[in-house]
């Protein structure tokens, strides 16, 4: 079949019975395809923007050389919109071999910005140990897109080596508090104990967010230093925080941070002693019992009725005799 015929065939693509129909001359046609592709995207007519499109319409049909070759020409297009679908094909396809020139491409700073964003995934997704640093690098630069260092941030969750702990540990004092947030939520995704120090050191940020991503990091830990960091922070805090905190932890049923909630149960504060009552109810915990039973007769009726239910779920009464 002659190229124009392909092109035809390309241009013709309606709907995905068509496109597979077309996908499947394509495969068991390589070089008419090859030369196709040569006039698709060497042309800047409407006509062919449409062709370019239909091409990529094809990837997850064609075989990989294939589309490589569709992929190689449309990450090098004028339009960002054929580059972005290219890079969104590659990373699907989890295609490595052009990730050299992603590097050029993630360099380029005159570069769209959805165009780089595809470009960051895709290098930290397909090798993550061989391009972290360029990863690491761009997290850091205080000068580049913000967006951008955030989603090298996110990229880096894949990267959990030293280098990287160390990187995300800094960005916790960077100035922008959009990274700050970044890097706290992508520790705590990571969960890993080398990172506890900087995490408890997180807990006292102006930001709110970054402080709950601090906690549920230290708390999704199996260590007793990060707990019982947490329980130490949540003694001294304020009692909004102290109300967060509970919220926050409870669902770890640890005795640190059941203790430290038991040791909330004599706030001066009401909302406190509400949400540290109800933690016991969700997490029963006998040692309460004492202070719970104090709180029964709290003037403050929610208090009462927390302090009730975790009153009978830690084994202090039959609940027949409060009639819950």
């Amino acid at each position: 079949m002659l190229v124009t015929n392909v092109l035809e065939l390309i241009a013709d693509i309606k709907t995905q019975d068509k496109r597979k129909e077309v996908a499947e001359y394509i495969n068991t046609h390589p070089k008419d395809f090859g030369d196709a592709l040569e006039t698709i995207f060497l042309s800047v007519s409407d006509d062919r923007m449409q062709s370019k499109q239909h091409v990529l319409d094809l990837v997850d049909l064609l075989n990989t050389k294939l589309t490589i070759q569709v992929i190689e020409r449309a990450i090098t297009d004028s339009e960002s919109r054929i580059k972005v679908r290219a890079l969104q094909a590659t990373y699907r396809k989890r295609i490595d071999s052009l990730n050299p020139h992603l590097v050029d491409v993630l360099a380029d700073t005159k570069e769209e910005f959805e165009v780089r964003k595809w470009a960051v995934h895709i290098l930290g997704s397909t090798d993550s140990a061989s391009y972290g640093k360029i990863l690491r690098r761009t997290a850091r630069d205080v000068q580049e897109d913000v967006n951008l260092r955030k989603e090298a941030v996110f990229a880096l969750t894949k990267v959990a080596d030293d280098e990287t702990l160390g990187t995300l540990c800094a960005l916790l004092g960077d100035l922008s508090v959009e990274i700050r947030e970044s890097g706290a939520w992508a520790l705590s995704n990571i969960s890993a104990p080398e990172s506890i120090n900087c995490l408890l050191a997180a807990l006292e940020d102006e930001s709110e967010k970054v402080r709950d991503w601090a906690i549920r990091g230290l708390r999704d830990m199996d260590d007793t230093k990060a707990l019982q960091g947490l329980a130490d922070a949540m003694a001294r805090v304020s009692s909004n925080d102290q109300v967060r905190m509970i919220r926050l932890v409870v669902e770890r049923k640890s005795e640190i941070i059941l203790r430290a909630i038991t040791e909330l149960l004599s706030s001066d504060d009401v909302e406190v002693l509400r949400v540290a009552a109800w933690a016991i109810g969700v997490s029963p915990y006998p040692p309460a019992v004492p202070a719970i039973r104090d709180l029964m007769e709290h003037e403050d009726e929610q208090v009462r009725h927390y302090a009730k239910v975790a009153f009978v779920r830690s084994g202090g009464i039959d609940p027949s005799d409060l009639q819950l």
